[in-house]
């Protein structure tokens, strides 16, 4: 299956068009994306920030603590979630994809025609073959035509 389908329109939602008019099938599914440098950056700089109130919420906590406690809690929790996202530099995602069967091969694509899962065809999924291919390489007796002895 190719990597890219529909690279060559520029338009967004003509690619998305493109895609859903040629698809077998359009599915929800999930699948891991990967985050713009541009995304990482503002990542990156939430963490900074995140840090930097958790240390401030930290020596609040010495005169007030259990008032704080809730809101400690709540930062850590942001700043795992960012450093994960960070770690992985990817983000599990949940969008409409285009499935495509190409002989023995289900390709799943998403709206910018990029391949985020394939996987054998299931033989629900495969064209009906009327003749098999051992038909027509003489080992059908029917098929002979007198010329092969």
């Amino acid at each position: 299956m190719d990597r890219f389908l529909g690279q060559d329109i520029a338009d967004a939602l003509e690619r998305a068009q493109f895609l859903r008019d040629n698809a077998d099938a359009v599915e929800e599914m999930g699948y891991t994306k990967n985050i713009a440098n541009q995304e990482l950056d503002a990542l990156k700089d939430q963490l900074v920030e995140n840090s930097i109130l958790l240390h401030d919420v930290q020596e609040e906590k010495r005169a007030v603590t259990k008032e704080l406690n809730n809101r400690i809690k709540k930062l850590s929790e942001g700043g795992a979630e960012l450093t994960a996202k960070l770690k992985s530099r990817t983000e599990y995602v949940t969008e409409p994809c285009f499935k495509f069967v190409d002989g023995d091969e289900a390709g799943y694509y998403n709206s910018e025609g990029l391949l985020v899962f394939s996987r054998p065809a299931r033989p629900d999924e495969k064209q009906p073959q009327l003749f098999t291919r051992a038909d027509f390489q003489g080992s059908n007796p029917y098929m002979r035509t007198g010329t092969d002895e």
